[in-house]
């Protein structure tokens, strides 16, 4: 059933969901009317719709940890103005409820930066031995925004799972070299094949591939070393799950580039990438077509890693998890 509203508050809706997270949060102290409208889980989802669409609301999130003072920290930048460094907010760590576990040398925490919001995800001990990947998706079936499977296993370079089509994708390199898929809605397993010309290697230290989305749209990667040049290859799947619709987007040659994992496609088609170089310690951003570093910006940084993600009002203690 559609939601109904009175035609002034619908206009009122219309105006504030399209506003950044951060002037929603303030005029929650216009009035009552506003600090109830804002609060609302339909405002909530109509704002989450919106910000998707809006390149100002996708935000680029740096940890970072200064090879001078020792300290680990985290900024945000509009990827609208990834090169105007000056624009970059720093943010405070998340902490909440992470006093309540003084044992615990490794835990879950789910954060909107957004909003700065945190909860403590799970209490289970985790071994050290063992490397576990985490998937965080939406099922539209059921209207589960997060589930949180068991660990299952993998090879120790499988990397991040990429979401689409509900779905979560990583790639098989050691038995049948494919995309595996698993749907959180069915739990089932399937695989999509490689496109051809993929290069497949198992040196962890050194190479690396993976799947991820840029666009909207499924994509591969993979790194290659021959006679000390590294390769670097990206294809997108322009039709999902049709094996013939794999299309190469560049290759990267390099000597000092050994890993490079693409995180963010512009309107324009130029990907924003992370890059692991030998003669340096962390990591370097960089866009596929520029040859200037976008991070670090000094030399006393240390990149540790930079994630994509999108302005939301969802608070992370509403989430359903598993």
């Amino acid at each position: 059933m559609k939601h109904s509203v009175p035609l002034q508050e619908e206009i009122i809706m219309e105006i504030l969901s399209r506003l950044p997270v951060r002037s929603l949060l303030r005029f929650k102290c216009v009035s009552k009317c506003w600090m109830t409208l804002i609060s609302e889980p339909y405002f909530t989802l109509k704002h989450r719709n919106c910000a998707k669409n809006d390149q100002n609301s996708q935000k680029f999130l740096v940890s970072r940890k200064d090879l001078l003072e020792k300290e680990f920290s985290l900024y945000c930048s509009s990827l609208s103005s990834v090169h105007r460094i000056e624009e970059v907010q720093k943010l405070d760590c998340p902490s909440n409820g992470v006093h309540n576990y003084p044992d615990k040398d490794f835990m879950l925490l789910l954060w909107n930066p957004s909003t700065r919001e945190s909860v403590v995800l799970s209490n289970r001990k985790f071994s050290q031995e063992v490397t576990c990947t985490w998937g965080l998706g939406y099922d539209s079936t059921s209207d589960d925004i997060l589930k949180i499977n068991d660990c299952i296993d993998a090879p120790s370079n499988m990397g991040y799972l990429a979401f689409v089509h509900g779905a979560f994708h990583w790639v098989d390199s050691l038995l049948n070299q494919s995309v595996v898929t698993f749907s959180i809605s069915d739990e089932v397993y399937r695989e999509i094949p490689l496109p051809e010309g993929l290069d497949l290697v198992f040196d962890i230290m050194h190479s690396k591939q993976g799947a991820l989305v840029l666009g909207g749209m499924l994509c591969v990667y993979s790194t290659s070393i021959h006679h000390r040049e590294y390769t670097f290859k990206l294809w997108v799947m322009n039709e999902y799950g049709v094996k013939e619709s794999w299309n190469q987007l560049f290759t990267i040659r390099s000597t000092d580039l050994y890993s490079i994992t693409p995180k963010y496609m512009f309107s324009d088609g130029e990907v924003l990438l992370r890059c692991s170089q030998l003669r340096r310690s962390g990591s370097v951003f960089k866009t596929s077509n520029e040859s200037p570093g976008v991070w670090p910006r000094s030399d006393s940084e240390c990149i540790q890693d930079g994630f994509i993600y999108t302005e939301s009002l969802i608070s992370p203690k509403l989430l359903t998890w598993y």
